[in-house]
């Protein structure tokens, strides 16, 4: 076995057999595989990490709504690090499982794997926590069940569950005092030799909703958003670089 195999197998949760003797499943996973097709590849061939971020927050939004019982939208999603890329044929598989609830938010971990059908290679991609919020319904405000974790594991991300939402609180914060300081210090930014300017860098776009950017509650999805914006950071970054390349010249 590989160390990327392992690496996958290490996010797994194993089998936990019940008293009755059947395998415990997570009332809340939701699993989804998607094999890469050409429509979902970018310039370089590869899958478009928008298309990935969609997939996620679909599967990651389910796995939301069958914990609540409502409908849910995403609030928020963490820092997330790509270690592998995904090739066309490849098969994307993705687990998404609610791994605390509080009051009317959850946080809902993510995990991808990609998967080689002709060797029978399994690797992680990428690991994610989002933030789904509970939409108000007829009756009000929606209190959502606690979640009671059953295996080791369950138990373990339960934990950093609360510490990981203190994190986020204490984050946004941080954000909000950086934005608020940096306004005051406008009038004082340092120039440097070779940089590429702000505005040879600026990309603008502008999308029509359309009914394929819609999800299963007929609006514009978290994911969507996500992959419209890795669009336009893409050309960005692309346009940065070509500007340094000239600058070699």
């Amino acid at each position: 076995m590989t160390s990327e195999e392992k690496d996958a197998d290490i996010m797994l949760d194993p089998q936990f057999i019940q008293e009755s003797g059947e395998v415990y499943r997570n009332p809340t996973e939701v699993q989804m595989s998607q094999i890469v097709l050409p429509c979902h590849a970018n310039h370089c061939g590869e899958l478009s990490v928008g298309q990935l971020l969609k997939w996620m927050d679909s599967t990651a939004c389910l796995s939301a709504e069958r914990h609540a019982g409502c409908s849910c939208v995403t609030a928020s999603v963490d820092d997330i690090h790509f270690e592998h890329t995904i090739g066309v044929g490849q098969v994307v598989n993705i687990i998404a499982k609610v791994n605390r609830a509080f009051t009317s938010s959850m946080e809902v971990g993510i995990l991808v794997t990609c998967e080689d059908l002709y060797t029978d290679r399994q690797w992680k991609v990428c690991r994610a926590f989002a933030t789904f919020v509970s939409r108000r319904t007829e009756a009000g405000k929606v209190q959502l069940k606690q979640v009671i974790p059953r295996t080791q594991m369950e138990q373990v991300e339960y934990s950093l569950a609360a510490e990981r939402r203190r994190m986020r609180l204490i984050h946004a914060e941080i954000i909000t005092d950086l934005l608020s300081s940096s306004t005051a210090q406008l009038g004082e930014c340092q120039e440097y030799d070779d940089a590429v300017p702000a505005e040879k860098t600026r990309v603008e776009s502008v999308e029509l909703v359309l009914p394929p950017h819609a999800n299963h509650q007929v609006s514009t999805f978290g994911g969507q958003i996500m992959a419209w914006m890795e669009n336009v950071a893409t050309i960005a970054a692309r346009y940065a670089f070509l500007f340094l390349q000239e600058l070699d010249l």
